[in-house]
């Protein structure tokens, strides 16, 4: 029984309101991730988003992008953090019209899911009930264990049910194919010196037809993403490398002129760099 449980735990743990000093740098693992936030103050970087959590805010992730948390350590940090394997939990439901309980992190990627009132007390006394059921360890608490994550994790779908059909409404076919090329594209060479001629060669689609998929599908131009690609990561460098030179991240993100990056920058967000750093690094 102590091996089976021993086995669970390399595949699922819990620390729950944990309220230890953060000391984890942005890192990235094999686990998917559920992220509860309880109390404080803190602003989570996902890959180039950046999320400023309220009391509330469940985010739930695959992992493997790069992520961490940046907090005022000035106000007490409470969270509570799931890692579990996907293996845990693929072919443990079998039964008719059963849900795919992995679908919001491998559809969603990485979200933040707001809770309203009801949705937090429901959810809190879940994790409570996890948290009591995995320090119990016996037998009975052991299968306990696994069905109550696993009603934790239906809970979970039906707050992103939303999003999922929203993300489902948006498969477009050729066009929709044609603008995730070409956002995979930037995504990979932001930092470098873009050209259309550049994107035509790779992808061996004509200038004009991908400026044309790219305004439909998005609602905004190849060069509106990829600034705003940029802005995003120097967000980023900005707040998690104090030491780092401001002209140094503007060249590390695909600026050539620090002119040019200090302007996009004030354009997309209001503030210089210089202002963005001192108004968001806590330290």
């Amino acid at each position: 029984m102590l091996e089976m449980m021993a086995d669970t735990m390399s595949r699922f743990h819990l620390r729950h309101r944990d309220q230890q000093p953060l000391t984890v740098a942005m890192h990235a693992h094999p686990f998917y991730e559920i992220f509860y936030f309880h109390k404080g103050r803190c602003r989570y970087l996902i890959g180039d988003r950046i999320y400023d959590l309220a009391p509330g805010n469940v985010i739930l992730m695959h992992g493997m992008t790069l992520h961490c948390a940046n907090v005022d350590p000035d106000e007490e940090y409470v969270r509570t953090v799931i890692h579990f394997t996907p293996s845990y939990i693929e072919g443990a439901v079998h039964f008719p019209h059963a849900l795919d309980l992995l679908n919001p992190f491998r559809k969603l990627k990485n979200v933040c899911l707001p809770l309203n009132p009801e949705q937090q007390t429901e959810f809190e006394q879940l994790l409570a009930r996890l948290d009591r059921l995995q320090a119990a360890k016996d037998p009975i608490s052991y299968n306990r264990l696994h069905l109550a994550f696993l009603d934790l994790l239906t809970v979970l779908y039906g707050y992103a049910e939303e999003r999922l059909k929203i993300a489902d409404e948006h498969k477009y076919p050729e066009k929709m194919r044609g603008a995730q090329s070409i956002i995979a594209y930037l995504e990979r060479h932001y930092m470098d010196d873009v050209h259309l001629d550049d994107l035509e060669r790779e992808l061996h689609l004509s200038k004009h037809y991908m400026a044309k998929i790219f305004k439909e599908t998005t609602g905004i131009t190849i060069f509106t993403y990829l600034y705003t690609k940029r802005i995003n990561e120097s967000k980023i460098l900005l707040i998690t490398h104090p030491e780092m030179k401001i002209t140094d991240i503007g060249y590390r993100v695909g600026f050539k002129h620090p002119a040019h990056f200090s302007r996009v920058f004030r354009q997309q967000t209001g503030c210089t760099p210089e202002q963005f750093r001192k108004q968001e690094v806590w330290t």
